[in-house]
């Protein structure tokens, strides 16, 4: 099993892994198929254009056609059927970490004999992972274009905020059930970490949020708890006491999935939005 690392690169191209970002390997099924050879083609294909160590998560979904057993537990057979083609394939690179059924979780009832087609998948997520404490000229993040941008407020700049006030760390987000944060997030977390450095008065909580649960937290994969809320507030924590911001100044607490950004999360962009920090003001 690969060795857990603390950033992972969730946004892969789709099948030939260009530079092109996407969120996921997206297969389609037809009603009640769980074995499609089209989708073993492009999973195939996927595999084979690998030239480096991935993590891997699959999901299966279902839509509303049947009742809630039957789907979950169809959804769940897509998974494995995915996960046994990937595996298939005996490469050296692929750890998958985890293969689970969502049932008909993103259904939303709509009347139709033909179901809803575009729920009937199963989305591949591949991970290259680094290091983050390495160098950072070895990091080779994207051109920093994404801004911390404050919650509730005309504000643009942790510097800006008030005591008391608190601001969604936008494109800060994670890997799907895990503490690690995407590789594409770093320079978000490089202007946090400066914005603390240039203002030693500075004062923070650490507010992590999970996606995809009743209101409880969620289960860390990598740990098996559920605090997956708590661990990603405490690895933003711990990278910023790595980089010398006193503990003091810091302090971490997980909310669960009890202040979402998006109440009705039905595709995985919107599920991501709800993978997030925030930041508190507790003193400046």
């Amino acid at each position: 099993m690969f060795k857990r690392v603390v950033v992972a690169l969730y946004f892969l191209s789709v099948a030939c892994f260009s530079q092109k970002k996407a969120d996921t390997l997206r297969l389609y099924f037809a009603i009640n198929e769980i074995v499609s050879p089209t989708n073993f083609s492009r999973v195939d294909s996927a595999v084979n254009a690998l030239n480096k160590n991935v993590d891997v998560a699959v999901f299966g979904f279902a839509d509303f056609l049947s009742n809630d057993d039957y789907n979950l537990k169809l959804s769940q057979k897509r998974a494995d059927a995915i996960k046994a083609r990937i595996l298939s394939k005996k490469s050296s690179y692929i750890n998958v970490y985890v293969c689970e059924g969502k049932g008909e979780k993103l259904s939303r009832d709509t009347f139709s004999p033909d179901g809803e087609p575009k729920l009937r998948r199963v989305d591949v997520y591949f991970e290259p992972v680094v290091t983050l404490n390495v160098a950072e000229s070895f990091l080779e993040t994207p051109k920093d274009s994404v801004a911390i941008e404050p919650k509730s407020t005309n504000k643009k700049s942790i510097e800006e905020l008030d005591k008391g006030e608190s601001m969604s760390v936008e494109g800060l987000s994670f890997v799907p059930g895990r503490h690690l944060i995407l590789k594409s997030a770093v320079p978000v977390l490089q202007k946090l970490l400066k914005a603390l450095t240039d203002n030693p008065n500075l004062k923070i909580e650490i507010q992590g949020h999970v996606c995809c649960t009743n209101g409880a937290d969620g289960l860390d994969y990598d740990t098996q708890e559920r605090n997956l809320s708590e661990a990603r507030a405490k690895a933003i924590y711990d990278y910023l006491v790595s980089k010398g911001i006193s503990a003091g100044r810091l302090s971490y607490k997980g909310f669960g999935h009890s202040r979402p950004k998006e109440i009705i999360e039905d595709t995985p962009e919107k599920e991501q939005a709800n993978r997030r920090v925030e930041i508190m003001i507790l003193e400046k």
